[in-house]
């Protein structure tokens, strides 16, 4: 069986999918300090906002682009949402695609399955 935890971050509250024992083995309870921790290729970014598409991704939170660094075949951008930062590494194609550029308003997309936790 599984949880959702609830994580405050600032003014965003993102959700963390964890197994029951998992909650368990860590102890949570509300008010813990948890660090939470995503991997850059489980972030997806969307530019120009969501408008009517709807996702089953239940994070879903609004950043600007701090930094892009291109790569022969990845490439990384850095989107900071109030004071926490993602970084998510996306392909070469889509990276050139996207036009991305420090400023861009961006909405970052995270499954809560992918949302580890560490206390």
């Amino acid at each position: 069986m599984m949880s959702l935890v609830t994580i405050q971050v600032g003014d965003h509250r993102p959700l963390s999918s964890i197994t029951n024992e998992g909650v368990k083995e860590l102890q949570l309870k509300p008010k813990d300090t948890l660090t939470a921790v995503v991997k850059s290729t489980e972030v997806l970014l969307i530019k120009g906002g969501l408008g009517s598409l709807k996702l089953s991704a239940r994070n879903e939170l609004t950043g600007q682009v701090a930094s892009v660094q291109k790569g022969q075949a990845m490439g990384l951008v850095t989107v900071y949402v109030g004071t926490h930062h993602f970084g998510a590494a996306i392909t070469r194609q889509a990276f050139d695609e996207m036009g991305w550029a420090e400023g861009d308003t961006v909405t970052v997309v995270i499954k809560a399955t992918e949302v580890l936790l560490m206390k």
